[in-house]
Parts: C-alpha cells; sequence; structure tokens
C-alpha cells in the first residue's frame, strides 16, 4: 500500500499512543496529520483541576515502572524502578512531540465529529466545520473514551461523578461516598478517599484481583520477564499473576473485601497501593451491587441500604470511535492483528488494546506495523483472510482471558506476532528509535 496521491495519513489524538503513530509515520516517509480534540497533547495524562478533558486526577501516577513504561523512542527520564508522575509523563509527551517535529502537522482543539469515506478516501470533519481529506485513517484514542456510568433505578437527589471528572480528595471532607465499580480507578480513588471523607464504601458487582506497585522494594513488572513470557503459556503465568496478587494484597477479605470471583487475569487486574492499607485500617466498607437509589438512600443486593452524599461511577468507558460509520466500528468483529480493519484497508487503530503490562511500548510495536503496511514494506492481506484471522485470534482471546474484555492480549506472544509480520513481509524494517 504505497503513498501515491501525496495526501496524509491522518492520526486521531495525540496521547502516547498518536505521538508514536505519528512518529512511526513520520519514520516510513509518510506525510501525517495529527487531530487532537484537547488543547494540547498528552491525552490522559493532560491534568485539568476543573476535572473536564481528561481522566488525570492529582495524584495519578504509573502504574508500570519507568523502565516497562518507555517505548523505544525514547526512554523516560528518571530512574528506572520509579514510578512516572502525570506532569512528567506530559512533560515527556511535549518532548517527544517536539524531538520528532509533529507540530508542525498537530491540528489542536480539532475533534473529529464525522469520518466519512468515499470511493478513495477519507474525509473528516471536526465539531467547527473544518474538513480535512486524507489517504488513511489511524485511530490512536486507546479504550478509556466516552465515560460509561452504571444505570440506577429510581432517582438519586445527592451528587454523581464519574471516576474520569475526580481530581483530588479535599471536597469530598465530611461526606459519605460511595464508589461503585473495583477496578483499578476504584480502588485508586476508594483508597485516596479513606480518612479524609467521612465514610468511603464501594459497591461491588465484579469482585477484582488486585495488586500493589511494588514487592519488598521491586517493581512487580519487573518479576514478568518478557523472553520468559514468549515461551511460557500463558495459563500457566496466570499462576504466577495470582500468587503475585495474594503475596501483596491477600487477605482483604478478612476486611471485608468481595473474593475474586473470575480467573486472574480475566480481566485488568487493579493496581493501587492506597487501597490496600485503606481496607486494612478499616476505613473502606464494602456492599454489593447496587439494587436502587432513592433519594441520598441507596439500596444493595445484599438487602441492606445506606444514606451517600456522593455516588462515584468508576464503571468504566465506552469506546470513543462514534464518529466512524457504523459498519466499521471496532468492536464488530474483531480487528485483524488488532490493528486493520477486516472491511477496510485504509483504517488502523493503534492503542486500542489491553494488557497486564505498559500500554507504549506494545503501541509503538502497533504503530510501526500500521507504518509498514501503508508505506508498502508490510502487505496487508485481503478482506476475507483479516477477518478469518480476526476470528481466530478472537477466539484464543477468548480462551486466555474469558469474555469481559476483548481488546486483552497475551503481551510478549502479541509482540512477537507483530515482529514476526514486518521480517517476513519486506526488507529491513522500520523503527522508531532516535
Amino acid at each position: 500500500m504505497a503513498d501515491g496521491d501525496g495526501l496524509p495519513v491522518a492520526v486521531i489524538g495525540a496521547g502516547g499512543s498518536g505521538i508514536l503513530a505519528a512518529i512511526a509515520l513520520r519514520r516510513a516517509g509518510l506525510p501525517v496529520e495529527i487531530c487532537e480534540a484537547r488543547g494540547g497533547v498528552g491525552g490522559t495524562w493532560r491534568y485539568d483541576p476543573d476535572g473536564h478533558g481528561s481522566a488525570c486526577y492529582e495524584s495519578l501516577v504509573t502504574n508500570t515502572s519507568r523502565l516497562r513504561t518507555s517505548p523505544a523512542a525514547r526512554r523516560i527520564p528518571g530512574r528506572p524502578w520509579q514510578y512516572v508522575p502525570h506532569a512528567e509523563m506530559l512533560a515527556y509527551f511535549e518532548d517527544l512531540t517536539d524531538r520528532f517535529d509533529l507540530r508542525r502537522n498537530l491540528r489542536l482543539n480539532w475533534k473529529v465529529a464525522q469520518a466519512v469515506r468515499d470511493e478513495s478516501d477519507w474525509v473528516l470533519h471536526s465539531e467547527a466545520g473544518e474538513v480535512l481529506r486524507c489517504r488513511a485513517v489511524v485511530c490512536a484514542l486507546g479504550v478509556n473514551g466516552r465515560p460509561r456510568t452504571a444505570p440506577l433505578r429510581g432517582t438519586f437527589t445527592g451528587e454523581q461523578m464519574h471516576s474520569a471528572g475526580y481530581r483530588e480528595p479535599t471536597r469530598f471532607a465530611g461526606k459519605d461516598v460511595l464508589v461503585i465499580g473495583l477496578g483499578t480507578s476504584g480502588c485508586e480513588i476508594a483508597g485516596e478517599l479513606a480518612g479524609t471523607a467521612r465514610s468511603v464504601r464501594v459497591a461491588v458487582r465484579s469482585p477484582s484481583w488486585t495488586m500493589t506497585r511494588r514487592w519488598a522494594g521491586v517493581p512487580l513488572d519487573w518479576l514478568d520477564n518478557p523472553m520468559v513470557a514468549r515461551v511460557v503459556p500463558w495459563r500457566m503465568r496466570r499462576s504466577f499473576f495470582a500468587a503475585t496478587s495474594r503475596l501483596t494484597t491477600g487477605r482483604l477479605h478478612r476486611h471485608g473485601r468481595p473474593r475474586p470471583t473470575r480467573r486472574c487475569g480475566d480481566d485488568v487486574i487493579a493496581i493501587s497501593d492506597s487501597f490496600p492499607r485503606a481496607v486494612r485500617a478499616g476505613l473502606v466498607e464494602f456492599r454489593a451491587e447496587v439494587l436502587d437509589v432513592d433519594g441520598r438512600t441507596v439500596r444493595f443486593a445484599d438487602h441492606t441500604s445506606a444514606d451517600v452524599d456522593v455516588i462515584v461511577h468508576a464503571t468504566g468507558f465506552d469506546l470513543p470511535t462514534e464518529f466512524l460509520p457504523q459498519e466499521l466500528s471496532p468492536g464488530m468483529g474483531g480487528l485483524y492483528r488488532g490493528i486493520a480493519h477486516p472491511e477496510a484497508d485504509d483504517l488502523f487503530f493503534v492503542g486500542l488494546v489491553e494488557a497486564h503490562r505498559a500500554l507504549l511500548p506494545i503501541a509503538e510495536q502497533q504503530a510501526i506495523w500500521t507504518a509498514a503496511v501503508l508505506s508498502g514494506q508490510l502487505p496487508l492481506p485481503g478482506p476475507s483472510e483479516r477477518r478469518r484471522v480476526a476470528i481466530q485470534e478472537a477466539k484464543r482471546r477468548l480462551r486466555d482471558f474469558g469474555d469481559r474484555r476483548e481488546f486483552l492480549v497475551d503481551y510478549a506472544k502479541y509482540l512477537a506476532t507483530l515482529r514476526r509480520d514486518r521480517r517476513a513481509g519486506g526488507p529491513a524494517g522500520i523503527t522508531t528509535r532516535a
């Protein structure tokens, strides 16, 4: 798929995945235009104290160490065993943007309202009425798009918010707070509010596995060696993750935390340091899922009730791809290699992935693979073959991780597959290493 008409490749999103996609495309000699809805780069890591625009809160740090979080394009500065605060991550992305001269092709405050595919090209329409014609589209928006709230039966007269709007704990002082959901966001917010809010309750429908960032001072992601992960089946590594979870946050059930009901790894493992401490200190109370609400009274499925002032929905996100034609939604039948749409050879997704691992290096390899296809170095199979492989890969994910997370991958084997494609598909390949 060589560039024949001079039109740019449109990268939608200037978070980490979008920046890495633009770098890979630029390195492959392709013209690029980056469309970003916000007023700057950085995506989730762009902190807005007013609670608008991203899910970055004041105390946010990475869940993976600097060493494992760093893509090959450039190592994140600092000691490799440390975790990165949001301000440093944003500075890192600003530096990448300047280092690879991306600002001249960066359209800020350019939110894509509609993407239309005509006979040969894509036409993007912004909310402000601007138009961009491009030869291909790379969606680099990740999985955390539009906040999704839990449906509540009845009328709640207190305050409700999604975890994406949470910023810091002091405004909750003296309030009774209910957090719905026990993923990473739910754990981190509940742990941070404990001791500041008058009370913190967590409504749990599907108890998740939890672990801390370190054990005995060592980052836990250092214990999962990528070389070992490439040859050891996930079903065997699963027990390692379960043992690590028990080692770092075990026995929380003695303090009321429900035991996980699914296999370890079937969902994204919640990472939090503050949450286990708060639970052990008796500062977090657990309830079953919400049954209904009436005024400020919340009734739970375990036949208990509580009066609360604030409900925080830590209930995940819907994909931020509503601007695409419905038939090209990434959730319709799966993606080839988790990147290429089976029905359109000019639509790609970078960063639409989850893993028990840092996501930036995975998104970077997806970006390099995409650039290899668009530059003609890697032939893309036809639609029928892409559909066949996408179905096969979806079945493998279902076997390994269950049906809750359709974009969850075994990172080591997935990355090995992308690299093998590039080695087999063309010449020396491309790299984003500076």
